[in-house]
């Protein structure tokens, strides 16, 4: 047991020189020889540990010019009794989603495990604590964290199975799993068309780093081209109820004129429209995601079909786990549901 674990550490310490671009993909690595020197072990030791480097696609061994990196980026046998959520626990949404995953993971009697990421540490060495503890599927929800590519590239590479989740950024190297934003914000935008209304706004996020605050507001801008926008502050994302009665009213100011106003996300919807009821406003409002008091407040929502997202990400996992699949990253929108379509 002492044996292996000297070559799993080496196995470790050698990725992690991978990861820290030490040793880029397509590099030559040190001779054993100088690798047992350089890490104070034996040359055995050190060539079960390349041993297993090479099983797991990680480096090749090149008859006459060495040992190279040679990071695999496609599907590898896997198993998936583990998966690791990392995710903002803040968010509003999160316990729906975290149960609609392990709600899924009992069919596939799997575990799931939850990370939030340290405010000290970048995601990126959050990630690799992960990696580094043998954990090879990861269910990542970024909201404002930002994830360099070379980074997915180098954690894919290494034997890391990625689902983003919430997100349309699309990368070779990790599968995405998100709401159809555009389909949701037309078909808010047509319900209240439906019911007569002529003239209307939006009310979104202020931070266009978040794929889906952007996706949301272009799509209503596409549509309604001279529609006023309303932008509130991020940092409110997690608290909402923060949010001032001054900074909503001069929120509602600017969509003041409007007839029906579209509400990319509920947290925004719930306030603006609680003040909206004492001012005594008369307009028409719709919105992505439901909480509580939404239907009291007369509010159409679009909720998110937490269940089939689950579902969705399982697949990807499943399918990239399979080394004789054919993988290729894809980006997955799932359609939200409208009052009339729930159950």
């Amino acid at each position: 047991m002492e044996e292996q674990n000297l070559y799993q550490n080496v196995k470790k310490k050698i990725c992690r020189m991978i990861y820290d671009d030490i040793y880029q993909d397509g590099d030559l690595i040190p001779p054993e020889r100088k690798l047992s020197e350089k890490l104070g072990v034996s040359r055995v030791t050190v060539r079960k540990a390349l041993k297993l480097l090479e099983e797991e696609h990680i480096i090749e061994r090149v008859q006459g010019s060495g040992t190279r990196v040679a990071l695999q980026y496609g599907a590898r046998g896997g198993s998936m009794d583990i998966i690791t959520l990392v995710a903002p626990a803040q968010n509003a949404f999160f316990s729906r989603f975290i149960d609609a995953v392990q709600t899924k993971a009992e069919e596939m009697d799997s575990l799931v495990l939850f990370k939030q990421k340290p405010a000290h540490i970048s995601l990126e060495k959050c990630l690799y604590q992960i990696y580094d503890k043998d954990l090879r599927n990861v269910v990542l929800w970024l909201e404002d964290m930002e994830l360099g590519c070379d980074a997915l590239r180098k954690l894919r590479g290494l034997g890391m199975n990625i689902v983003l989740f919430d997100t349309t950024y699309h990368s070779p190297y990790a599968d995405a799993v998100c709401l159809n934003n555009t389909d949701g914000i037309r078909r808010l935008v047509e319900r209240l068309k439906k019911e007569g209304c002529t003239r209307l706004g939006y009310v979104g996020w202020d931070d266009m780093r978040v794929r889906s605050v952007k996706a949301r507001e272009q799509e209503f801008v596409r549509l309604i081209p001279d529609g006023p926008v309303c932008r509130m502050p991020w940092k409110y994302r997690n608290c909402p109820d923060e949010l001032s009665l001054g900074e909503v009213e001069v929120g509602l100011r600017k969509v003041m004129d409007c007839d029906g106003i579209v509400y990319g996300v509920s947290e925004l919807g719930m306030p603006f429209e609680r003040k909206s009821k004492e001012l005594g406003l008369c307009h028409r409002a719709a919105m992505i995601d439901v909480l509580p008091g939404a239907e009291e407040l007369g509010i159409i929502t679009l909720e998110q079909d937490f269940q089939k997202m689950a579902e969705k990400i399982y697949d990807c996992l499943k399918r990239q786990n399979q080394e004789k699949s054919s993988w290729k990253a894809g980006l997955y929108q799932v359609k939200g549901r409208m009052p009339e379509e729930r159950q």
